[in-house]
């Protein structure tokens, strides 16, 4: 024993235990939300990249198309691919008249989507009205999300 104690024993009581827990908890409850808005900001962040990625794939395949390099896989292309997968596999391109075709691939796989966590994309043809959602795409054109979920801004991933 200590000198001056009269026999207690030292810790916490229950009182200090709760009053401890409650404000534990309290925090906790605070940091949550911000918790769920960085991590739901941070997905908006990534399919952001993640649809400018494809859509530039998309584009530097219609560059080569326009500029004759790569052999029409339709009669009625557009100077577009099928679909993603065609990005991803690739394409043979011929950079000039008297050179041997190569094989570019635009992607290197079907990214996933953070929103949905699956690599599922909805797209729109060249010929589709620009708010249509339910095409057939004939022509990859452009490519968004599938989630019907709202961002953070107020509008839905799947009209980014």
């Amino acid at each position: 024993m200590f000198p001056g104690s009269r026999g207690r024993q030292a810790g916490l009581s229950y009182i200090e235990l709760l009053t401890t827990l409650a404000l534990i908890s309290l925090l906790t409850l605070v940091a949550l939300p911000y918790v769920h808005h960085r991590y739901k900001r941070m997905q908006e962040k990534e399919l952001r990249r993640v649809l400018a990625d494809m859509r530039a794939a998309i584009d530097r395949y219609h560059e080569y198309a326009v500029l004759g390099q790569i052999e029409p896989w339709d009669l009625e292309w557009m100077n577009y691919p099928e679909d993603l997968e065609m990005l991803v596999e690739g394409v043979e391109v011929r950079p000039a008249a008297d050179q041997d075709p190569v094989i570019v691939r635009f992607l290197r796989r079907i990214p996933v989507d953070p929103i949905t966590g699956e690599a599922e994309w909805s797209c729109r043809a060249y010929d589709d009205e620009p708010d249509d959602r339910d095409s057939s795409c004939d022509t990859l054109y452009d490519v968004f999300s599938t989630s019907n979920e709202q961002a953070l801004d107020g509008t839905y991933y799947r009209d980014w």
